[in-house]
């Protein structure tokens, strides 16, 4: 009588830490040094471009090869991991020290030129090494951007800076904005909060996505509960906030009768709204006379 045969399950590996890597790799040395040396040539030349170099004829092509090569291996699952908390922290950290060694009525300039040359240079050129790295929850350029917020302009002392600063860089304005565009994968937090307040220093009036009271709480179910109503920073001079409660908008005849005599008021309404406000104005001003003509 013939056993059943049956077929071995495959063992499914969770992916490892980086604190296990070595420990991963122990049945498989050859395979280590070789996923390591592939590494540590994409680790240097993403040095460089943090050091004001450039990717050589093909280099691109072959950096590419070996991102696509450590993807196929076990480092593949945690390879941006590895370029956050490494290689680019790294970089980031060097960039910081060119602001830091400058004498604080020369950081702002300097944090510009920062800016400027990783906006334009540094982070094009780590999107395309790391192309092959695609369907995270944050991309590559997400990662950096975010990264360059936590690391270089909430290091600094931006907001005593931007207080007595007779004039602000065009370049730090667009750093700001660019920043303030950019969202962590669980919302606002305090960075972001604390981003916003340097964006309110030299945009003005600002629509906040924020609430000036989350401002003081690090404990994320209270920043939940603190989720904004948007607010509007006054323009400067004027130390009221408001904040925008949604406009009701009532309407006449037979469009109050089917929908209910109410709606929001959206951006799709403006047509209309401009119409009637146009005839509005139309009809009072011939009551209008200036100099014994009727306007």
């Amino acid at each position: 009588m013939m056993g059943s045969f049956r077929r071995a399950r495959p063992r499914i590996m969770s992916s490892p830490a980086l604190a296990d890597l070595a420990r991963f790799h122990a049945s498989s040395p050859a395979a280590q040094i070789s996923n390591s040396s592939v590494w540590s040539s994409v680790h240097s030349a993403v040095a460089k471009i943090f050091q004001g170099g450039a990717l050589q004829v093909n280099e691109l092509y072959t950096l590419n090869e070996s991102v696509r090569f450590l993807l196929r291996t076990e480092m593949g699952s945690f390879i941006c991991e590895y370029f956050q908390n490494q290689v680019l922290s790294q970089g980031l950290y060097l960039l910081l020290d060119q602001v830091l060694s400058q004498s604080e009525e020369k950081q702002l300039t300097v944090l510009g030129e920062v800016w400027d040359q990783f906006f334009t240079e540094t982070l094009p050129t780590l999107q395309a090494i790391f192309y092959p790295v695609q369907g995270l929850q944050l991309s590559i350029r997400h990662i950096c951007l975010l990264s360059f917020r936590d690391l270089i302009v909430l290091k600094l002392p931006l907001e005593d800076i931007l207080g007595t600063a007779a004039s602000v860089p065009s370049s730090v304005t667009q750093m700001l904005l660019v920043l303030q565009g950019v969202h962590d994968s669980t919302g606002p937090g305090l960075q972001y909060r604390q981003l916003e307040r340097l964006v309110e220093m030299i945009v003005s009036p600002y629509l906040s996505n924020t609430d000036d009271r989350s401002q003081q709480t690090s404990d994320p179910q209270q920043l939940r509960k603190d989720q904004p109503e948007i607010s509007v920073t006054p323009p400067r001079g004027i130390r009221t906030t408001k904040y925008l409660a949604p406009l009701v908008e009532h309407e006449s005849g037979a469009y109050l009768n089917k929908c209910a005599g109410a709606r929001r008021h959206t951006v799709a309404n403006a047509g209309s709204d401009v119409y009637h406000l146009s005839m509005k104005l139309q009809a009072g001003s011939s009551k209008v006379t200036s100099r014994g003509f009727t306007c």
